[in-house]
């Protein structure tokens, strides 16, 4: 298929949404559940090859899942990719959290006097 557009001449757009050696499914459902993924690919021995110790791995797992799939990515296919972009913006989302959400919370506490009478109270942390 030819391409007609300056773009594609100066950057290809078939290595833009290029796999490499990893699974499609592994990319598309490691964007939502990163960890699942990695442990499903572990335990099905079709987790990525690299250079990193288990316990690297293992550490990256807990921590910081996407930016080690981002990883896998970068090692089979480079940095040129949209799979790439995709998880280091989704796992700089992760850290970062919705700036617009304010986390509180709520105490509730039920307190009975002799008398019989309940009252709850409710207490902002």
């Amino acid at each position: 298929m030819a391409c007609r557009f300056r773009l594609c001449y100066a950057f290809r757009m078939d290595s833009l949404f290029a796999t490499g050696h990893l699974s499609i499914l592994l990319l598309v459902i490691g964007l939502f559940f990163p960890r699942l993924t990695l442990f499903c690919a572990w335990f099905f021995s079709a987790y990525p090859a690299n250079h990193l110790s288990e316990l690297v791995n293992f550490v990256l797992w807990i921590f910081v899942p996407r930016f080690l799939i981002a990883y896998y990515i970068y090692i089979d296919i480079g940095s040129h990719n949209i799979w790439f972009w995709a998880y280091v913006v989704t796992g700089i989302m992760g850290l970062i959290g919705e700036p617009g959400v304010v986390h509180r919370r709520v105490v509730r506490r039920r307190v009975v006097r002799n008398d019989g009478a309940v009252t709850t109270v409710e207490e902002e942390v």
